[in-house]
C-alpha cells in the first residue's frame, strides 16, 4: 500500500472513531432501548411494589411491608402505603396521651390518583393526634394500630411521636428529609427506609379500594367489613405524576361498558383489535394526555365472574401512550396478569416501545 493510501485510511479511521464516540450526540433518544416485554413479579398477595424505568427497561422491586408513611421532601404532603391497607383516622381527642380508642372513627385511604391534596393525611396539622392502621402483612394478618402525632415540620426534617393505643411502645423520632421526592418511614421498625429508585415512570403496586357500600348508607344494620366498608387490595399501574409523567389512552372500545360479565362485548375483544403498532407522537397529542397518577390505574384488568375462579381479562387492545419526565414517548400494552412457573396472579406482563416519530 502506498503512503498516500495509508494516510487516507488513517484519517478515515480517526473520523469514524471521533464521530462514533461523541458525547454531544444530538439525538440521545436513538440510544434508548426501543422496547421490551417485561414481567413485574408483584406476587400473588401483591407483596411487592415494582418500579419501572422505561428508558432503561429496568424493574426495581420493593417489599410492600417496609414502610407506612412517606413525607414529601418539603415537609408538606404525606402519603400512606395503601398497598398494605394503611389507613388514617382523626380522633376527637386533641391530647396525644388521652387517645386510647378508635371506636366510632372513620378511616381514610389515599386516593388512587396520587393527588397529595386527597391523601388520608390531607390537611394534617402539627400537634394533632391521628390513628394509623398499619394495614396487613402478606398473609392478610392485621398489623395493629398506632397513634401518631407530628410535633414539628420544616423543609429539612419532620419530628414525630407515636405509640400503641394503650400508650405502650412510645417512641419519638426526628426524620431528616432526603434529597429525592419523598422520604419513607417505617412505624413498625422505627426507621427511614429506601423505597423509590431515583428514576421511574410507572410503579406496579397494590391499592386499597372499597368494594362495599359505605356503612353510613345502611344505618343501624351496618356491619363494617361484613356488609359495608369492605376494602380489598387490587393491582394498579401508577404513573409518576409527581415528576410530570403524562399518559394518553387509546381504547378503541371506550364506549363499551367494562364489567365482570364474561359475555360482555368488551370482554370479547382481543389484541388484534388494538392500534398499538400504528400509534405515533401525533396520536398522543390528538388523544389528549393527563398527568393523573391513575391514568393507567386498574383500567387494563378485570376479574370475571365467578370471581372465585380467578379468571382475569387483560385489555390488551388498550394502548397507553406515556411521556416520561425527559420528554421521551412510549406506547405500552398489558399482555397478561398471571405468569411465572405456577401461572400465579400478581405477575403483570406488558410490552412497550419507544416512539420515534
Amino acid at each position: 500500500m502506498n503512503l498516500r493510501k495509508q494516510i487516507y485510511l488513517c484519517l478515515m479511521l480517526a473520523v469514524a472513531l471521533f464521530t462514533g464516540c461523541s458525547e454531544d450526540d444530538p439525538n440521545p433518544g436513538d440510544s434508548i432501548q426501543v422496547g421490551a416485554t417485561l414481567t413485574a413479579e408483584m406476587g400473588s398477595s401483591l407483596s411487592k411494589q415494582i418500579y419501572v424505568d422505561l428508558s432503561e427497561g429496568s424493574l426495581y422491586s420493593v417489599d410492600v411491608n417496609t414502610w407506612e408513611l412517606a413525607f414529601e421532601n418539603n415537609g408538606s404532603g404525606i402519603r400512606t402505603n395503601t398497598a398494605k391497607k394503611v389507613a388514617v383516622a382523626t380522633p376527637t381527642e386533641i391530647e396525644f396521651d388521652k387517645v386510647e380508642s378508635d371506636e366510632g372513627l372513620v378511616y381514610k385511604y389515599d386516593s388512587e390518583d396520587g393527588d397529595l391534596a386527597t391523601t388520608a393525611f390531607a390537611g394534617w396539622q402539627v400537634n394533632q393526634p391521628y390513628i394509623v392502621d398499619l394495614g396487613v402483612d402478606e398473609n392478610g394478618n392485621a398489623l395493629g394500630k398506632k397513634k401518631v402525632m407530628i410535633t414539628a415540620s420544616s423543609a429539612t426534617e419532620v419530628s414525630i411521636q407515636y405509640a400503641d393505643l394503650d400508650g405502650e411502645n412510645a417512641k419519638s423520632n426526628v426524620i431528616s428529609l432526603d434529597a429525592g421526592d419523598f422520604t419513607f418511614f417505617s412505624l413498625m421498625d422505627d426507621k427511614k427506609v429506601n423505597v423509590e429508585p431515583e428514576n421511574w415512570d410507572i410503579v406496579l403496586s397494590g391499592v386499597t379500594v372499597r368494594t362495599g357500600a359505605p356503612c353510613a348508607a345502611l344505618g343501624g344494620g351496618a356491619q363494617p367489613g361484613i356488609n359495608c366498608d369492605i376494602y380489598r387490595l387490587t393491582a394498579s399501574a401508577i404513573t409518576n405524576s409527581y415528576n410530570g409523567v403524562e399518559v394518553a389512552v387509546d381504547d378503541p372500545f371506550k364506549d363499551l361498558e367494562q364489567n365482570d360479565d364474561p359475555e360482555a362485548e368488551k370482554n370479547q375483544k382481543s389484541i388484534s383489535d388494538g392500534n398499538f403498532e400504528s400509534l405515533n407522537k401525533a396520536a398522543f397529542n390528538s388523544l389528549g394526555s393527563t398527568p393523573a397518577g391513575d391514568a393507567i390505574g386498574r383500567s387494563w384488568l378485570q376479574i370475571l365472574q365467578p370471581h372465585s375462579s380467578g379468571i382475569y381479562k387483560v385489555y390488551d387492545f388498550i394502548t397507553y401512550m406515556v411521556k416520561d419526565q425527559d420528554g421521551n414517548y412510549y406506547k405500552v400494552r398489558f399482555l397478561a396478569y398471571k405468569g411465572g412457573n405456577n401461572a400465579e396472579n400478581g405477575n403483570p406482563t406488558f410490552e412497550y416501545k419507544l416512539i420515534t416519530e
